[in-house]
C-alpha cells in the first residue's frame, strides 16, 4: 500500500523527476550546512578568535609610529581610530612593550605586559589566553623591528565582547547570508536546470510530434534520432524498426486484398457467362443477382485497397465543380430508379481545392448512393458544396446515436438499408478523406442523416 502510494506521488514527467531530485539534494545540503553552522559555531568562534587576534596584532604592529628617539610614540590615526582602546579599555587592549616587558606605549595607562596567569612575559609566546582583571581574553604578541631594536606589539580582545558581537550580529548575519545564498543558488540552479532540460528534451518533443503525425497513409515516414540524447536514440531506432515491420505488414495486406479482388473478377465473369448461356429456369434470376452482388463486393474491395494506398493519389489544386457535377449526373440514373430526387447547391466562394479528382468522384458517388439507398421514394437527397467542404443530406430514418460511430466500420451495414451491399462504401470515403487531410463525420439531421466532409 505504501509503495503504491509513493508511486502515485512520483511524477511521470522526466523533467519533473530530475527537478525534484535536484531540489531534494539542494535542500538536504542546505539543512546539513545549517545544522553544522549551529552546532559548531561556538567552538569555531573560539578557535578562530586565536588566529584573528594574531592577525589583528600584525596589522596593528604595522601602524605603530616612532618618535625621533626611536621609541614607539603612538598609532597612525589616519588608519586606526583610538577610541575603542580608550572607551573599551577592558575589552580591547593594544600596547607596545620592550624585551623586558615594560610598557613603552599604550592609549591608556598600563605598566605591565600581557601574559597568561601565573606566567611572566615571554616574547616568543605569540598566541595565548589570559584573564585580565576578571575578563577572559585572547591575546597576541607581534615583534616590530625599528632601527635595529625589537619592540613587541601586544593586542588583546575579550572573549565576551567578540562572542556577544558574533551572537547578536555575526551569527544572525551568517544565518541570513546562508539563507539568502541558498535561496538565490537554488533559484538560479532550478531555472538553469529547467532551461537546460527543456533544451535537451526539445528534440524528444519534436520526435513525439512527428510520431503523432504518422498515419496508415504515411507509414514511410521515420523519426530522426540525430539530435536526440544518446540514451534515447535506441528507443527511436526501435520505433523506426517497428514502423518498418508495420509498413511491410500493411503493404502485404493491401497487396493481398488487391490480388484477391483481381483474381475473383475472372471467375465471377465466367460464372455469369455460364449462367446466361444455360437454359432459362426459375433460379437463373437469383443466380445472376448473387453474381452481381459478389462482383460489386469485389469492386469495392479494389476501391478500398486503392483508397488505402497513398501512392495512388494525384493531388491537384483545381476547381471541384466539374467533378461534383459529373458525380451527380452519374448518380442521377440511380436516383431515378429509386424514385428519389437529387439536388445540388453550390455556395459562394467554393474556389479551388487540393484534390484527386478520381478520388473525389468516388467519395461523392458513395455518399450519394448511401443517401439514395436510405431515402424513401419521393424523398430528396441534398448535396451542398461550399468553401469549407460539402454536406450530403438524406430524408431517411436516420441512425441511432449509439451507432453513429460504427458507420465507417468495414462491412457494417445499417438495418434500414434496402439493398445488400458489402458495407464498404463509407469506409472507402473515410480513407479518401484521410488521404486529403479532411474530416468526415455523420450527424443527425432534421429528417435523416447528414454526412459532412470538412477541410482541415
Amino acid at each position: 500500500m505504501v509503495m503504491r502510494f509513493a508511486k502515485t506521488l512520483w511524477p511521470r514527467s522526466f523533467r519533473a523527476r530530475l527537478l525534484l531530485v535536484y531540489l531534494a539534494g539542494l535542500t538536504v545540503s542546505a539543512v546539513l550546512v545549517g545544522v553544522g553552522v549551529i552546532v559548531l559555531s561556538e567552538r569555531f568562534n573560539r578557535y578562530m578568535l586565536q588566529y584573528q587576534v594574531f592577525d589583528y596584532g600584525q596589522g596593528m604592529a604595522e601602524k605603530i609610529q616612532f618618535g625621533p628617539d626611536g621609541i614607539p610614540s603612538g598609532i597612525d590615526k589616519s588608519s586606526v581610530e583610538l577610541w575603542p582602546f580608550r572607551s573599551l579599555h577592558q575589552e580591547v587592549i593594544v600596547q607596545v612593550v620592550d624585551a623586558q616587558g615594560r610598557v613603552v606605549y599604550s592609549p591608556v595607562a598600563r605598566v605591565t605586559a600581557l601574559a597568561p596567569a601565573h606566567a611572566d612575559f615571554d616574547p616568543a609566546r605569540q598566541r595565548f589566553a589570559l584573564d585580565h582583571e576578571g575578563v577572559a581574553m585572547h591575546a597576541a604578541t607581534v615583534p616590530r623591528v625599528h632601527r635595529g631594536t625589537t619592540w613587541y606589539v601586544q593586542f588583546a580582545l575579550s572573549d565576551r565582547m567578540v562572542l556577544q558581537l558574533r551572537k547578536s550580529i555575526g551569527i544572525p548575519a551568517i544565518h541570513q547570508g546562508i539563507l539568502v545564498t541558498c535561496i538565490t543558488f537554488m533559484g538560479i540552479f532550478l531555472v538553469t536546470v529547467h532551461l537546460t532540460l527543456r533544451q535537451l528534451l526539445k528534440p524528444l518533443h519534436q520526435a513525439s510530434e512527428e510520431a503523432q503525425r504518422i498515419t496508415p497513409q504515411s507509414l514511410d515516414a521515420r523519426l530522426e534520432a540525430r539530435n536526440l540524447p544518446s540514451e534515447l536514440a535506441p528507443l527511436v531506432d526501435a520505433f523506426n524498426l517497428a514502423l518498418d515491420r508495420l509498413q511491410q505488414g500493411f503493404r502485404t495486406q493491401q497487396e493481398f486484398l488487391a490480388n484477391a479482388a483481381h483474381e475473383l473478377k475472372t471467375p465471377l465473369a465466367l460464372i455469369r457467362a455460364q449462367v446466361e448461356l444455360a437454359p432459362p429456369d426459375e433460379n437463373r434470376a437469383y443466380l445472376l443477382q448473387d453474381v452481381d452482388r459478389m462482383g460489386r463486393q469485389v469492386q469495392q474491395l479494389l476501391h478500398l485497397a486503392e483508397a488505402s494506398e497513398p501512392g495512388n493519389y494525384r493531388i491537384e489544386y483545381v476547381d471541384p465543380t466539374p467533378t461534383v457535377l459529373e458525380a451527380c449526373d452519374y448518380m442521377e440514373r440511380v436516383a431515378q430508379r429509386a424514385g428519389v430526387e437529387l439536388s445540388v447547391v453550390f455556395g459562394d466562394g467554393v474556389g479551388c481545392w487540393d484534390i484527386d479528382r478520381g478520388a473525389l468522384f468516388t467519395l461523392l458517388k458513395n455518399l450519394l448512393e448511401n443517401a439514395i439507398q436510405h431515402s424513401p421514394q419521393g424523398g430528396v437527397v441534398h448535396l451542398a458544396v461550399g468553401a469549407s467542404g460539402l454536406v450530403v443530406t438524406d430524408q431517411g430514418g436516420g441512425v441511432a446515436d449509439d451507432q453513429l460511430g460504427r458507420l465507417f466500420e468495414r462491412f457494417w451495414r445499417g438495418a434500414s438499408r434496402r439493398d445488400e451491399g458489402a458495407g464498404l462504401g463509407l469506409s472507402i470515403c473515410q480513407e479518401i478523406a484521410r488521404a486529403h487531410r479532411w474530416r468526415i463525420e455523420a450527424r443527425p439531421g432534421s429528417t435523416g442523416l447528414e454526412m459532412h466532409v470538412l477541410h482541415l
